[in-house]
């Protein structure tokens, strides 16, 4: 792979960086690299855009807050990120602070590539989002239901009773959905994931759907005052009574990983998952 000459750096705006941000720029200079770029996650302007893109490389320094946060962003750059974890789990934040070192290797041109998908929710015109983890349809109350009509191109599927759903990308079913829940779902499968929150129906399980397909729900409730349509769990949306589309958008953001990255490594380590009874910490 060629070695990265250009970096821009984006840094949390609500976690101490300033430590580590004088270490990864130690490591930019040491590797002769050139810092074209740096700002916080909270000043992503115009300016800051234009510089970027010049970069061959934009470094996030945060959780998978700060990461999905900058990839919504800056994704339209077409220029891959690479996390540097200052959170607790981070999946999209590969290099640990104990690890830091390995961002030599990398700058050299030691790292995988990965793209991955992003799609969009659509209201209408003026409410509609790009997302990379999930969109969330909720009922605004914890005592409410709603009855929810799930359709591909104009199929119903089914109708449900729930509190509400989760329609979750491969990349986010490590996030919400699978607190709820659902399925870890491998980032190389083209798929959405489909989950009923707290449902009353007999049968509500979480479905797996080809990413190819638009997706329509439609609320049948009559009051829809308080309904929540939550977009990577920080945008709110107001429904319409037309419904909500999603699709993919057939455009891409690019990562890049560490050599040695196992995506079902980090499933073990981060969530204890696979791991015996019997090998399970004591309290």
């Amino acid at each position: 792979m060629k070695k990265i000459n250009k970096i821009s750096i984006v840094f949390s705006g609500t976690r101490s960086t300033d430590k580590m941000l004088s270490v990864v720029k130690k490591i930019i200079k040491d590797s002769g690299s050139e810092l074209v770029a740096s700002a916080n996650i909270k000043k992503l302007n115009k300016v800051f855009k234009n510089k970027a893109s010049t970069s061959d490389l934009i470094l996030v320094l945060g959780g998978d807050g700060t990461m999905i946060g900058s990839i919504r962003s800056l994704y339209d750059l077409k220029i891959p990120f690479l996390g540097i974890n200052l959170g607790t789990v981070g999946f999209l934040t590969d290099l640990s602070i104990n690890k830091i070192e390995g961002l030599k290797e990398i700058l050299n041109g030691n790292y995988i590539k990965e793209d991955r998908p992003v799609f969009e929710t659509f209201l209408d015109n003026s409410n509609r989002e790009i997302f990379l983890n999930e969109v969330v349809i909720h009922s605004g109350s914890v005592t409410k239901m709603l009855e929810l009509e799930l359709s591909i191109q104009d199929q119903v599927i089914y109708n449900i009773r729930a509190d509400g759903l989760i329609i979750s990308t491969s990349t986010g079913s490590t996030a919400y959905s699978y607190s709820g829940g659902g399925p870890i779902v491998s980032p190389k499968l083209d798929a959405l994931s489909l989950l009923p929150m707290f449902s009353h129906s007999s049968s509500s399980h979480s479905l797996l759907l080809s990413s190819k397909e638009e997706i329509q729900v439609k609320i049948l409730s009559k009051n829809l005052s308080s309904t929540q349509v939550f977009v990577d769990g920080k945008k709110n949306l107001k429904y319409k009574k037309d419904g909500l589309k999603v699709f993919n958008t057939k455009k891409t953001f690019k990562l890049y990983h560490p050599k040695d990255y196992n995506y079902f490594e980090a499933c073990r380590t981060k969530l204890g998952w696979a791991v015996s009874i019997e090998n399970l910490k004591k309290d």
